[in-house]
């Protein structure tokens, strides 16, 4: 919904700016609420259910971690129930992939792509899949195991603001190391939707290696998806380089494009141990705090404002209702979330944080 609405958009540019502007708010929010009925059947099989799948993978791990590079698989086997109830156990590749959580140094158990044939997925939830993502706990210790458990919740906390968003489905992995003696480990760990379909769903294409300046993305998106990461306290993600950010427009590429974040291990709600920022944003820690996005028009900040608090009770109960999550980090989650609704309520720190500090074309 919100790629067909840039061709309303861009008719108005050549308004009357106060008259733009009143337009231009009316249609977006008109055209968000329309995104909140999404059809989930327009999902692939994983990701139009939100149950915690049980799943077996076995592998020479040891080998596996051995290997950083994209084009190294290792041979896998993933054992699932399919659609009829039945327990199923199929041959897949894998191989590591991300970049600060490959380091062995950092993750002892980075993250995994998993490339599935076309056979065996029939009648299952990796029906349509080829290759897809899988966040694993990174570390044995049980704290790594809810910093990956936050990072979902992150991920469904975007999805509850904006179906222009990554879909993540949860897991309860089985680990098996069938080059060495010990048995197996058990870790929560999710599946993030493909780019090519995320794209799809949303009726555009992804702009792959394209740089196109954030002021020239989506204004009402751009404005939702920087106030987001500054809810989470994230700082590592760029809508001009790419960074933690992929670009999806309509398919004659002639529209503004919306960023979608992803990757949010990093950021301050999460607060893993190896997360420190970048020298450039002049924090003292990822907990503090910086809008990074680009100067909007006050009505826009503000109509924003409005979407977070129509959804604080929802998001709220997201990290409250979720039983793997610790009750000590929900106490320090539901904190962090309540200073930024203190900030986004507060008509002066609204001014200084998101309008008079915010980001001119300079930056």
């Amino acid at each position: 919904m919100i790629i067909r609405s840039c061709k309303i958009i861009k008719t108005l540019l050549e308004m009357n700016k106060a008259v733009y502007i009143i337009i231009l708010i009316l249609f977006v929010f008109a055209s968000h609420t329309k995104a909140q009925k999404f059809d989930v059947s327009q999902a692939k099989p994983l990701f139009q259910s939100k149950e915690l799948l049980k799943l077996r993978l076995e592998s020479k791990f040891n080998s596996v971690f051995s290997v950083v590079d994209d084009s190294t698989y290792f041979p896998a086997k993933i054992s699932f129930e399919d659609n009829s109830g039945l327990n199923r156990t199929i041959a897949i590749d894998i191989r590591t992939r991300g970049k600060a959580r490959r380091d062995k140094e950092i993750c002892k158990f980075p993250p995994l792509r998993l490339k599935f044939t076309n056979e065996g997925t029939t009648n299952s939830v990796f029906d349509g899949q080829q290759a897809i993502k899988l966040v694993t706990h990174c570390q044995k210790a049980a704290v790594s195991e809810q910093n990956i458990i936050l990072e979902f919740l992150i991920y469904r906390t975007f999805n509850i603001l904006t179906d222009s968003s990554f879909r993540v489905r949860p897991a309860i992995i089985n680990y098996v190391y069938t080059d060495q003696k010990r048995d197996s480990i058990q870790k929560f760990a999710f599946f993030i939707e493909r780019d090519k379909h995320l794209a799809e769903r949303l009726h555009g294409i992804e702009l792959e290696s394209v740089k196109i300046h954030p002021l020239r993305h989506h204004v009402f998106h751009s404005c939702l998806m920087d106030m987001f990461q500054y809810m989470i306290g994230n700082l590592d993600y760029s809508s001009y380089e790419l960074h933690n950010i992929i670009l999806i427009t309509d398919s004659t590429n002639r529209l503004p494009p919306i960023a979608v974040p992803y990757d949010f291990d990093l950021c301050g709600l999460v607060l893993p141990y190896y997360a420190v920022p970048h020298p450039m944003f002049k924090v003292s820690s990822v907990t503090e705090r910086l809008y990074r996005g680009f100067k909007k028009e006050p009505e826009i900040v503000n109509r924003t404002i409005e979407i977070f608090n129509n959804k604080k009770d929802e998001i709220y109960q997201l990290f409250n209702k979720f039983e793997l999550l610790d009750n000590k980090e929900k106490k320090r989650v539901l904190r962090y979330l309540d200073k930024f609704y203190l900030i986004i309520n507060n008509d002066r720190l609204v001014k200084v944080e998101f309008i008079d500090n915010a980001r001119v074309p300079h930056d």
